[in-house]
């Protein structure tokens, strides 16, 4: 239409004369450009939207736990973060640990997640949602399947455990929504004994953890 209508001005005020086929040639890149533009735009919002992976508050009346293990291979030595904190964000409880370990990723995680599972124990929790950013282990555990090497038999043991709680669960986040977990097991590197928190909140994650209650 807008091609029409400049068509007939350039006839009115005695510009040349545009042949139709030209005229629908040029509507054709127009329309090209057009949804090109609008395409762009909806990546964009989706990717706005879409976003970094966050860290997702549990249902009403439930937990979320978080571990995750950082490793010194120099050293041989882990750290081991353990965050759970409720429907509102709050911190319940937390855990650091470092371990003389000369062992994979894999491994490191696997002994997370047991020192997560016997935590909870510890302090009387039967309800809990797990999260880690090691897929193996998330793997291992959702699927039950024996795995003969060190990190195997700590998710066996860790299952074992589990089985004794009334409900849970564990899923797989990145590691952007495992942040404050992730802190804890780098600042628990430089500790030399366990530090246990309950219903306060490390001065290193406060931040992120302030953030996430939002």
């Amino acid at each position: 239409m807008k091609g029409l209508w400049s068509r007939r001005n350039n006839t009115y005020h005695g510009k040349e004369f545009q042949h139709p086929t030209a005229l629908h040639q040029q509507a054709k890149t127009d329309l090209a450009v057009y949804q090109e533009a609008i395409t762009e735009d909806r990546a964009v919002k989706f990717n706005a939207c879409a976003g970094v992976p966050k860290w997702k508050k549990p249902e009403v009346g439930s937990l979320k736990v978080n571990w995750d293990a950082a490793v010194n291979l120099e050293e041989g030595r882990i750290g081991i973060g353990v965050l759970i904190r409720d429907h509102d964000g709050l911190v319940m409880g937390s855990l650091r640990a470092s371990r003389n370990l000369k062992g994979t990723p894999f491994d490191a995680e696997a002994y997370g997640l047991l020192l997560a599972v016997v935590f909870c124990k510890e302090i009387g929790l039967t309800h809990v949602c797990l999260e880690g950013d090691s897929k193996q282990v998330v793997d291992l555990l959702q699927n039950c399947a024996r795995n003969w090497s060190l990190g195997g038999c700590l998710v066996e043991d860790a299952r074992e455990i589990l089985n004794s709680y009334a409900v849970w669960s564990v899923t797989h986040v990145y590691r952007e929504a495992n942040m404050a977990s992730h802190l804890l097991a780098n600042n628990a590197l430089e500790a030399t004994e366990d530090t246990y928190d309950l219903e306060t909140c490390p001065s290193c994650i406060f931040p992120i953890v302030s953030k996430e209650m939002l």
